[in-house]
């Protein structure tokens, strides 16, 4: 766990998506980039799922919400919702 207060900006959220999903290996060109068409398959869309999840909370990002708009600010937004819901972590 992180001793570093969790951010729940916009801004941070969107370059916590696209780094993570970098990393997962779908190749987002920032903020404006979207999932799918950046090559994101369902298998790293469940594992997005799971880091956000480790990160913001239980539920931060249910597979309805990035299967209905897989842009990353829409991703971001997202997660920011439904994390302010529940408890998030704070974990990397």
């Amino acid at each position: 766990m992180s001793d570093t207060p969790l951010s729940l900006t916009p801004d941070d959220i969107e370059r916590w998506v696209v780094a993570t999903c970098r990393d997962l290996g779908v190749d987002l060109d920032g903020a404006d980039g979207d999932f799918f068409e950046a090559g994101g398959t369902s298998l790293a869309a469940t594992r997005l799922i799971a880091r956000a999840e480790a990160r913001y909370g239980e539920d931060a990002l249910p597979p309805d919400d990035l299967f209905a708009d897989s842009g990353v600010r829409a991703i971001a937004a997202a997660i920011g919702r439904n994390a302010r819901r529940g408890s998030a972590p704070g974990r990397a």
